[in-house]
């Protein structure tokens, strides 16, 4: 059996030599030539799996590891037995991480305190969920917008959409591209609705590029010199609207979900999924060593704000800030430590908020 693996998805280098032939290539390499007697593909989103790259082939099993799946024809895979899985919930805590990294940068740029202002979030999944203990732990308000998930499950309590952008002092949005349906989310902040937002409001987009119309959104920031924007997706990646980033305070790229936690918790859900399709029996598969058992240890820190900031310095991935290319930055990144990869003596912050946020808490 033949298996293509797209080369910059770490840790699993010799993991399937065993079983296949592997074939490495780079995501935007793999192509209907490379994959036409492959029975398997692993791959990110710069593969498009689509009609053009499998018709004629012999895949029977995609797996990605990345959350989103919007790179994957999933009707096609369905219309034509192949499988697919994705990693859904891998960099959650990764997320996480970058959105409060982002806070913690307009706090002290506004002179502001958590405490008292509304978080908005747009889509409360494996991410979202994760944006919502965050706003909590930091004494936020919190406003949320689902409506899949309050029809399916009857939360009342959940916002619509204009009302969550009219109440919020912060918007965050994590919720999958989708372009039909009874909820696209494609442009679903735009010239329609933008008006709703708080003149000092702060959008946050960590999701997918186009869920927020970028010349909507840079027409609104230029109008509201006290609004602010951080962004990490872009609808045109690896290509990025560089107006848009010239007037943001922060802007990534697409780097938000890459903790080391949450990359080998990416490749530990594609070897699994792949073991299992194939009968290979080496599910639950972990790296050998396994990187995410040596924590780093802080020591006392005195908020929770300054906590989180010591886990991460945002401002050294800025695209604004790199020589490299948006692509070649990613494929080289260095991968960081999210919250889970830390162990924590702090005498004045409440350890079961250190919980709640992942961190290993030395009592």
């Amino acid at each position: 059996m033949k298996l293509v693996v797209d080369e910059h998805i770490p840790y699993i280098r010799g993991v399937f030599e065993p079983y296949f032939e592997v074939k490495y290539l780079p995501g935007d390499a793999i192509d209907g030539k490379s994959v036409r007697d492959a029975n398997a593909l692993i791959v990110r989103t710069r593969t498009q799996c689509n009609e053009m790259l499998l018709k004629g082939s012999k895949v029977e099993f995609i797996a990605s590891a990345t959350i989103g799946f919007d790179h994957i024809d999933t009707q096609y895979c369905d219309a034509h037995g192949i499988v697919w899985r994705n990693a859904p919930g891998c960099n959650a805590s990764a997320v996480q991480q970058w959105v409060a990294a982002v806070m913690v940068k307009w706090f002290k740029a506004k002179s502001k305190s958590p405490q008292g202002l509304t978080l908005g979030v747009v889509g409360v999944g494996n991410v979202g969920s994760r944006v919502v203990s965050l706003g909590k732990a930091l004494g936020m308000n919190m406003v949320c917008c689902d409506p899949p998930r309050a029809k399916a499950e009857g939360l009342s309590d959940f916002l619509g959409f204009d009302e969550l952008l009219r109440v919020s002092d912060i918007i965050t949005f994590h919720v999958p591209i989708t372009f039909n349906g009874k909820y696209p989310t494609y442009h679903m902040l735009g010239s329609s609705n933008l008006h709703h937002c708080k003149p000092t409001v702060l959008v946050i987009n960590s999701s997918r590029g186009g869920v927020v119309d970028e010349i909507s959104l840079l027409e609104f920031l230029y109008q509201n010199p006290d609004a602010e924007a951080a962004i990490d997706v872009w609808e045109n990646e690896p290509s990025y609207n560089r107006q848009l980033s010239k007037r943001t305070l922060v802007a990534t790229p697409h780097v938000a979900g890459y903790s080391l936690e949450g990359k080998v918790m990416a490749t530990k859900m594609v070897v699994d999924s792949i073991s299992q399709h194939f009968g290979l029996g080496i599910d639950p598969w972990w790296p050998t060593p396994n990187p995410l058992e040596n924590k780093i240890r802080i020591e006392e820190a005195n908020s929770l704000l300054s906590l989180i900031e010591r886990t991460y310095n945002i401002d050294a991935d800025d695209i604004r800030n790199q020589t490299c290319s948006f692509e070649g930055y990613r494929n080289t990144y260095a991968f960081r430590r999210d919250f889970s990869g830390f162990r924590v003596h702090a005498e004045t912050i409440d350890p079961n908020l250190l919980q709640v946020l992942g961190f290993q808490v030395d009592l």
